[in-house]
């Protein structure tokens, strides 16, 4: 049974959560990290795609997150990543709401078909289970309208380990306002199966309210924690923590040569600066400092400009 207790976890999000910022999120407080989505069809018959499935023993738990079509690709693409990673669990994406990704009727667009998403959930847990590693989902409330009873039931009774519920539905993407009133009313219907619940959560003191609210077993933070990944070590120090420019780009340069160790040297320099300019957010002058970063061509260039702004802004 997989055991999640009061955790403050690390949300998968494209683009920024791989191994390195990971481990660094780990290091400030996460008690557990998810990889980003990885399409079934293409582990099967092209392999995993080292940056995406790539992690170290600092980042566990860890649950390695697939999504896909039907119940016999995800299972095996579930049995492969198993032999290969041995991870903590497997997370089966249904929430995912991006254009690409429905249009492929994989992951969020599975939220209309509650059967199929229990179909796919038993199949993977069957074979899996000679491995020992449980199978959780990440969901939303449903795809136009709520419909998280159908949605929770079938998956509860086909043996999924833990449920990662967003509070909106995948229509509604990021608009609106998250319901953690639905985090609250899943973790009644789950009752032993531990629910983590996502969706709007800005800062370290909104945690605990979630948790007291709800009575979940996890709480799960994205995009504040893109753009302040200190918020783990808020959380567990219970007090805001006041990070410079300086240090930010401490953080940008050491999670750079991270990403070096899984991906080609440019190409991480590249990925990067999407995250350089959330970790700028709040940071005076930013559209100047982002101005910077974004006209850098190389690796060289992109380290020089970090070190002239890291220069300007030391005290």
């Amino acid at each position: 049974m997989l055991k999640v207790e009061r955790e403050v976890i690390l949300a998968p999000m494209a683009g920024y959560t791989h191994s390195a910022f990971r481990r660094l999120a780990r290091e400030l407080g996460a008690d557990r990290t998810y990889s980003e989505l990885m399409n079934a069809t293409g582990i099967i018959y092209r392999g995993d795609e080292r940056e995406l499935s790539y992690f170290t023993d600092l980042e566990r738990p860890i649950h390695l997150q697939v999504y896909g079509r039907n119940p016999e690709e995800i299972a095996q693409a579930a049995e492969i990543l198993v032999k290969k990673y041995r991870p903590d669990a497997i997370d089966i994406n249904f929430g995912c709401s991006v254009k690409k990704v429905l249009k492929a009727k994989a992951a969020g667009y599975l939220l209309q078909f509650p059967k199929e998403m229990g179909r796919i959930v038993e199949e993977t847990v069957k074979t899996l289970k000679p491995y020992g590693v449980p199978v959780t989902a990440k969901i939303r409330l449903g795809f136009y309208e709520d419909t998280l009873e159908e949605i929770a039931e079938n998956l509860l009774s086909a043996g999924v380990a833990a449920i990662a519920l967003h509070g909106r539905t995948a229509k509604q993407g990021f608009t609106g306002v998250a319901n953690w009133k639905r985090v609250k009313d899943l973790k009644e219907m789950a009752g032993s199966v531990p629910v983590i619940g996502s969706g709007d959560v800005r800062s370290w003191r909104g945690v605990d309210e979630k948790f007291e609210e709800t009575g979940c077993d996890g709480v799960m933070i994205g995009r504040a924690a893109v753009s302040n990944p200190w918020i783990f070590k808020e959380y567990k120090e219970k007090r805001d923590v006041k990070v410079s420019l300086p240090e930010r780009i401490d953080f940008i340069v050491r999670e750079l040569s991270l990403m070096w160790e899984f991906f080609e040297r440019e190409r991480a320099c590249k990925v990067i600066k999407a995250h350089i300019t959330q970790l700028f957010k709040g940071i005076r002058g930013k559209a100047r400092l982002n101005d910077a970063v974004m006209r850098s061509k190389t690796c060289a260039e992109l380290l020089e400009n970090l070190q002239k702004m890291k220069e300007e802004f030391t005290p």
